[in-house]
């Protein structure tokens, strides 16, 4: 690798430890407990990737929502949704937003997951507050 090559990599990774810094932060000091670990995190998207269902998430840290249509990368506890480089660690999630159905309330229930069906959408909360 080149030297430019390499500062880039050690810049984007200094700014995601940063990011999961300002998180656990986050966390620690605006939540009474997580609701999901990596592994249901995983299963979810996993189920999702296969089933190529259209999401929303969103972050701690963020007021926006993000929509996606597909995952292009998911690993043992983050995913990327899209072409920036920036994997979302499932540590961050507050919300993600399905389309309601059958299919994925069986499966949520199957993994123990408890989530917010509304008429149109299933709400899964990443903490209680």
């Amino acid at each position: 690798m080149t030297k430019k090559r390499d500062s880039h990599i050690l810049r984007e990774k200094e700014k995601r430890d940063s990011r999961i810094k300002e998180t656990r932060n986050f966390i620690f000091k605006n939540t009474s407990s997580s609701l999901l670990n990596n592994q249901k995190w995983y299963l979810i998207f996993e189920w999702i990737e296969k089933n190529n269902s259209d999401f929303e998430l969103k972050t701690l840290l963020s007021s926006d929502f993000r929509k996606s249509k597909n995952i292009l990368e998911l690993e043992n506890n983050s995913l990327l949704i899209d072409n920036s480089g920036d994997f979302i660690d499932f540590l961050e999630l507050e919300t993600l937003i399905l389309k309601n159905s059958k299919n994925i309330k069986s499966e949520l229930d199957r993994l123990n997951v408890e989530f917010v069906e509304l008429p149109n959408q299933i709400e899964i909360n990443g903490y209680r507050k």
